[in-house]
């Protein structure tokens, strides 16, 4: 993560940015594709396969239900609910000879239709594709029926019910046919008989009597007469009308399961497992505090970096095989690391030859971040040169260069020497021409006192006197302890280890404040646990020399 001045705004993340974020969390996003594949793979194994089969019915206009047998425009709303009701859902089941309940089957059943159409789409989900498309045309069929069924009937209720009304009409035809027999009768009898003094007035009585009936007699035909029409047109129309429902489309098996396929699913999770693999390294990277870049290290702690030390293997983290500067041969990696304390010798030296630094104190911010191994191989590195170079094991809590070169054992040492309880010693490192180490001794009860005396002052004095060009200094960490920050005003200058993977730019910030503090000269920056980039496809193999080198030649 870049460390942002207090008075900046933060960069906007450019595309760089992303692919650093893949890259140095490339596990991550493998981890997350990799699961990503591993659910689209579990899913697709453990779901079963449905098939869903689709029939299409069109639903036209009938009169039933009007009031002057017009015809009605369907409500497709009704017509779905009725198309999924319990009813014909038993009519399916009676036709498939099924055992399931009405629910059961309703349950699979989906009904759809378009507001501004008169077409509504069955479909029918199951796990078996026939049986998919024979449900959803069973459906369709019976509903179709059901609508059929209930328009015919309409007209048959209206035919039924005229053909009723005529013989009530006929029935009443026939008593009012007979009095008018009789009424014609006894108007024939009077007018056979001229010497009734009552003769006309009868006459006129009966005819009156004849012509009411008469009128009566004309009305109930005319009924009858209109009923007939209505049938025969109810007749007509019944034969001649259009469906009130009818399938426009057959369901048929579908060819293959709902849903995407077990291919484009793997796909799809690769995909979206690397989608948020991405999201989380860049996540991660912009949470991530740790010092990680060159341009971190040198604006936190305003001084240049003065090398980077690749990540080495276990076998030469710690003990006498972390002495690189030993070594020969060996891999790319090692060969890079030593090439590293090289560059920290050359920068040292400058620092030696332009400004007189000849002293420096190499510490870190928090423990086990590779300060004494630095300090170790750059005092190798500096005595291969030819220069006489005096390494001090300052770190009087818990002394780690004696354990590197094998030279442990109880011999008085720093501690003693600052304590005045015994003079400085100063062994040859065996094996090494022009490196000296003074042991840190045994360990006191007051290491920051004795670091903070005239006496370490004049231990630093008394060696430069002595023909030394080179004193290199191992002490505790600046935030453990205060013991750096006391001795570093005795030396030229301070070089800070930086574990790219664990120290934070917080920690520096407060190494910076607390050296400046203390009027101490910081000299710059060793980048530790650098990742070791290889050569790839798009990128130039930078470490190629490297294993040249280590090759022999």
């Amino acid at each position: 993560m870049m460390y942002q001045s207090a008075t900046n705004a933060p960069d906007a993340a450019r595309l760089e940015d992303y692919l650093r974020a893949v890259q140095r969390h490339k596990w991550v996003v493998i981890a997350v594709t990799l699961f990503g594949v591993a659910a689209a793979f579990l899913f697709t194994s453990s779901r079963a396969p449905t098939y869903t089969a689709t029939a299409t019915v069109e639903v036209a206009p009938t009169p039933v239900k009007s009031i002057d047998n017009r015809l009605v425009p369907p409500n497709l709303e009704k017509e779905r609910e009725i198309l999924a009701s319990d009813g014909t859902a038993q009519l399916v089941i009676v036709e498939m000879d099924l055992g399931s309940s009405a629910q059961d089957l309703l349950s699979n059943l989906d009904v759809k239709f378009r507001p501004d159409s008169d077409v509504m789409s069955v479909s029918y989900t199951s796990l078996d594709r026939e049986r998919a498309a024979v449900a959803a045309n069973s459906f369709a069929t019976n509903y179709v029926n059901l609508r059929e069924t209930e328009a015919a009937g309409f007209y048959n209720s209206t035919i039924s019910t005229a053909e009723a009304r005529i013989l009530a009409l006929q029935e009443e035809v026939k008593p009012i046919s007979e009095q008018i027999s009789t009424l014609e009768s006894q108007r024939a009898a009077v007018v056979r008989d001229p010497a009734s003094p009552s003769r006309t007035g009868q006459i006129d009585a009966i005819d009156g009597n004849l012509s009411t009936l008469r009128s009566e007699l004309a009305a109930i035909n005319a009924s009858i007469r209109t009923l007939n029409t209505s049938i025969s047109n109810s007749r007509t129309t019944l034969a001649t009308r259009s469906p009130a429902a009818n399938t426009l489309r057959t369901a048929t098996p579908p060819g293959g399961p709902d849903g995407l396929g077990s291919n484009l699913l793997l796909v799809g999770g690769l995909f979206m497992g690397g989608l948020f693999g991405v999201v989380i390294a860049f996540l991660l990277e912009r949470l991530d505090t740790t010092a990680r870049d060159s341009e971190d290290v040198a604006l936190a702690l305003g001084a240049t970096v003065m090398g980077a030390i690749p990540t080495l293997g276990i076998g030469h983290r710690a003990g006498p095989g972390s002495l690189i500067m030993l070594s020969t041969g060996g891999a790319a990696r090692i060969a890079a690391a030593r090439e590293a304390f090289r560059r920290l010798r050359s920068s040292v030296q400058f620092l030696n030859s332009s400004t007189g630094v000849s002293s420096v104190i190499v510490t870190s911010s928090s423990p086990a971040e590779g300060k004494s191994l630095t300090a170790a191989n750059l005092s190798i590195a500096l005595a291969q040169n030819g220069s006489r170079c005096v390494l001090v094991s300052a770190d009087l809590r818990r002394p780690t260069l004696e354990r590197l070169f094998a030279m442990e054992g109880p011999r008085p040492g720093l501690s003693e020497y600052l304590a005045a309880t015994a003079e400085l010693n100063a062994e040859k490192v065996p094996g090494i021409e022009n490196l000296w180490l003074i042991r840190a001794g045994t360990t006191p009860s007051n290491p920051g006192e004795l670091l903070n005396s005239d006496r370490f002052e004049q231990m630093i004095k008394e060696l430069e006197r002595e023909d030394v060009e080179y004193v290199v200094i191992d002490t505790p960490p600046v935030l453990s302890t205060a013991d750096a920050v006391s001795a570093a005003r005795y030396v030229d200058g301070v070089i800070v280890v930086v574990d790219t993977e664990r120290t934070e730019t917080a920690d520096l910030l407060q190494v910076r404040a607390d050296l400046e503090r203390s009027g101490s000269k910081l000299l710059g920056a060793v980048m530790n646990r650098q990742r070791f980039e290889r050569g790839g496809l798009f990128r130039r193999d930078k470490y190629a020399y490297y294993r040249t080198e280590s090759g022999g030649a």
